[in-house]
């Protein structure tokens, strides 16, 4: 059996893996010139740029069943957050695993006391149960979800709405309460982290061995599918070759795939900015994530890469990553003031920080225009399957299951184990 995979992201890649290792022949081709998609690292002047903030949560099951986490020397962000509120900052994190912080967590009047416990509890539940009960039943936006919960609106506005904004890329809180709750219970069992050498090694370690023997194929962009007698059966390149194979698997973002199959897929996009600057100091100690609670901010989160992860930028240097959800229409250099002036504001009073900031010069801005897809509520019942419904045809990507790399690795399983069932 021969398939071809279209796409070598991280649906497509560990498709690739799982039937290669089961002794089917397998090609991966790539429109870009390298594997990774949306998970891709660019290094320049001894600094590591990943192509839009991005973290890995060491929790996550798929990853923890095909990647070598040790060889990729995760670096790991603390529990909680600094919010930025009202020219002050304030911590907020996890007393159960961040002692250190602990104190000044349960000092902070930026979330009213009971909510800490709401928050504590909440992670003691969802710890204790399995990521299949978190996702049955009825689904809701997350913000009615928090509501239902007895969070009150200062807490919402100053601690959820720019943190899981950040991570749902949508500060209006109206992705999948399903959503929230696996990724708190990610957050909760496990820690965010960055790959010492960038998020692009996840990419390149799944594809380290199908790249070794010659299995991908890069700068190979598919133009169309190929069918004969109700079947697909290859694809054609932009190139004019003609590739066949027993069977075929699409394993790129959803408008492509729509493109290439003409079949329904998710609708809309949610995109982000990522800023990064470069300095001689950090902005701040430690290596949480700093939120900037303001509703009418430009910048969402900012986090010092370099903190967290050293190897991002060279010896005696630093990385701040800036990021802005959506994309705005603004040149560069509007995108570099905006962002430095909000991070001016973010840190206000702080003397320190406001002179390491002086010295920060822009280095690189990445612009995502498909970074998610929306995730309403009771999206992910009606999301494509892994078998397309025509003959020969395949999915993998995380449009098959939910907007995040483990749900892509996921998709990429089960398109595995659907085309092993089926021939």
């Amino acid at each position: 059996m021969h398939v071809l995979i279209i796409g070598a992201g991280l649906a497509g890649l560990t498709c690739g893996r799982v039937l290669d290792s089961l002794g089917v022949t397998v090609t991966l081709i790539e429109a870009s010139d390298g594997v990774g998609g949306r998970v891709r690292s660019d290094q320049s002047d001894g600094f590591t740029f990943d192509r839009g903030f991005q973290v890995l949560f060491d929790a996550y099951p798929a990853a923890r069943r095909h990647l070598d986490m040790a060889a990729l020397q995760l670096r790991r962000f603390e529990p909680g957050a600094i919010i930025c509120a009202a020219g002050k900052r304030f911590v907020l994190t996890d007393p159960l695993r961040d002692r250190a912080a602990a104190l000044d967590a349960a000092l902070a009047p930026v979330v009213p006391p009971l909510d800490k416990l709401r928050v504590l509890l909440l992670a003691l539940q969802l710890r204790r149960q399995s990521i299949e009960a978190i996702l049955a039943g009825d689904d809701e936006t997350t913000l009615a979800y928090l509501q239902r919960r007895g969070f009150s609106a200062q807490t919402i506005a100053t601690f959820f709405r720019p943190f899981y904004g950040g991570i749902f890329l949508d500060r209006s809180l109206r992705t999948s309460a399903k959503c929230f709750r696996f990724d708190f219970k990610m957050l909760s069992e496990g820690m965010a982290a960055l790959p010492a050498g960038g998020m692009g090694a996840i990419a390149e370690q799944l594809a380290a061995p199908l790249l070794a023997r010659g299995l991908i194929r890069l700068n190979a962009p598919a133009m169309e599918l190929l069918s004969a007698n109700g079947r697909v059966v290859g694809t054609r390149l932009a190139s004019g070759e003609e590739i066949y194979a027993d069977a075929v698997v699409v394993a790129t973002p959803a408008p492509e795939a729509a493109r290439l199959t003409g079949l329904p897929m998710p609708q809309g996009a949610l995109q982000t900015t990522t800023i990064y600057f470069g300095g001689m100091q950090p902005i701040y100690r430690g290596r949480k994530i700093v939120l900037n609670a303001a509703p009418d901010g430009l910048v969402n989160n900012a986090q010092m890469i370099s903190n967290v992860a050293p190897e991002y930028a060279p010896p005696g240097r630093h990385l701040l990553s800036v990021t802005l959800l959506g994309v705005a229409e603004m040149s560069d250099e509007e995108l570099y003031r905006g962002a430095l002036a909000d991070l001016r504001r973010m840190f206000a009073g702080d003397a320190v920080a406001l002179s390491a900031l002086a010295g920060y010069q822009p280095l690189r801005i990445y612009r995502i225009a498909y970074a998610q897809f929306p995730q309403a509520p009771g999206i992910h019942p009606l999301l494509p399957d892994n078998r397309s419904g025509r003959a020969g045809l395949y999915f993998a990507g995380e449009f098959t299951e939910a907007s995040s790399l483990n749900a892509a690795m996921i998709s990429g399983e089960k398109c595995a184990a659907a085309m092993l069932l089926d021939r």
